[in-house]
């Protein structure tokens, strides 16, 4: 079956945003970036801060989301159309990879790994994947009314924060003194010397019922695969965005997207600018979608659009690449930035280090068509050591 060109590219573009989105994180730790205000940031360095949560956190993930979703079924229906026996076996053995590979990839590199989340999804979703359109577009309208409905809900939640300004404070010091100045080992074992507050606070209103929590966010992913799927069987990325009056419309609501999703800057309420950025985040992730989408087949010879199909083509590789850069350049064993007010130096060598990426995506796939993960991630899928790779 024919790669989808235009999706290979959208999935390298995404690991930029993606790139920038964990900038944060790598800078100022998983709960301590939502705590900013206490490590005294610059004037500049605040709006670089602003500027990468409103445009890239919160909407690019899902982005990377869709194409996953859009990928498990490309891959489903090229292996009914070769007559592959069992398919939906291999499927499992490939999201039961992707789960082994992100809890190896959260421990000895980096905490935020989306990997194992997504695999579990993908557990969810495969018992289905042979189910006809319909069914993928009403769990997808379903699924994105839930996410929204409870995103909504929680407007109305006028309840204080979980931590005063002293606790907070308190926090950020001791994830600054661990980052930037513990051993590897003190880093990978965080958890166990710092008590997250944003766990404490999950902790403290759900009780028992934590691993509800856990099934819940697997939910939320859910229509965000399906979405996905329905690009796939809808065809969609085959289609002219400029026909396409809904696609035009998501188009149009980006400034007003991000505009909600800077509500947060002027409302006091943290509950409800939560609310704000995850809505107007899911609303931006389809309108860049669409966009990129535009400019792809505006300009498609263009060679950055040549440098994003062959980083997409190659994204589990580069993405685990990322997560150790980003470690090496933050963390004590490495230049040891965690929590300096540099964000501008480190936001400009995330830039440069993408770009580099892109080139070094280029330059391999002349000589081989699968990036050294995704070959493994292959030989997993089909249980053959003899899948080609040369191009």
């Amino acid at each position: 079956m024919k790669r989808i060109e235009v999706a290979d590219a959208l999935r390298g573009f995404s690991l930029f945003g993606i790139f920038m989105a964990n900038l944060l994180i790598f800078q100022f730790g998983l709960t301590g970036q939502l705590y900013i205000e206490h490590f005294h940031l610059s004037g500049v360095n605040q709006a670089v801060y602003h500027f990468i949560k409103i445009i890239f956190e919160g909407s690019f993930m899902p982005i990377f989301a869709i194409l996953f979703g859009f990928s498990l079924d490309k891959l489903y229906q090229s292996m009914k159309t070769k007559q592959i026996k069992r398919p939906r076996l291999k499927l499992f053995r490939r999201s039961l990879f992707l789960m082994i590979f992100g809890s190896l990839h959260a421990y000895f590199i980096w905490e935020g790994d989306i990997l194992f989340g997504y695999g579990l999804t993908m557990l969810l979703v495969i018992p289905f994947i042979s189910l006809g359109n319909r069914f993928f577009k009403w769990i997808t309208i379903l699924g994105f009314v839930f996410t929204i409905g409870m995103s909504a809900l929680s407007l109305f939640d006028s309840s204080e924060p979980f931590l005063n300004d002293g606790d907070k404070a308190s926090y950020v010091h001791e994830v600054k003194t661990l980052f930037s100045e513990g051993s590897y080992w003190d880093i990978r074992n965080a958890d166990e010397q710092i008590k997250d507050p944003m766990l404490l606070e999950l902790k403290n209103e759900l009780g028992d019922a934590m691993g509800w929590m856990f099934l819940m966010i697997m939910i939320v992913e859910v229509p965000f695969f399906t979405l996905g799927i329905c690009l796939s069987r809808y065809k969609w990325f085959e289609k002219n965005v400029k026909k396409s009056r809904l696609s035009k419309m998501f188009i149009y609501l980006i400034p007003i997207s991000i505009i909600g999703k800077s509500s947060y800057l002027w409302l006091s309420n943290e509950n409800i600018s939560t609310s704000l950025l995850s809505i107007f985040g899911i609303l931006l992730a389809i309108g860049l979608i669409c966009l990129f989408k535009y400019f792809y087949q505006t300009y498609q010879e263009n060679m950055i659009f040549r440098g994003f199909e062959n980083l997409g083509r190659m994204s589990l590789s580069m993405y685990i690449m990322q997560s150790v850069f980003g470690t090496l350049v933050l963390y004590s064993y490495g230049l040891g930035l965690f929590g300096k007010d540099v964000l501008i130096l480190t936001c400009l060598s995330f830039v440069v280090f993408y770009i580099l990426q892109m080139i070094l995506a280029s330059w391999y796939q002349r000589y081989l068509r699968y990036g050294p993960l995704e070959y493994i991630l292959r030989m997993f899928t089909h249980w053959k050591i003899n899948v080609s790779k040369r191009r």
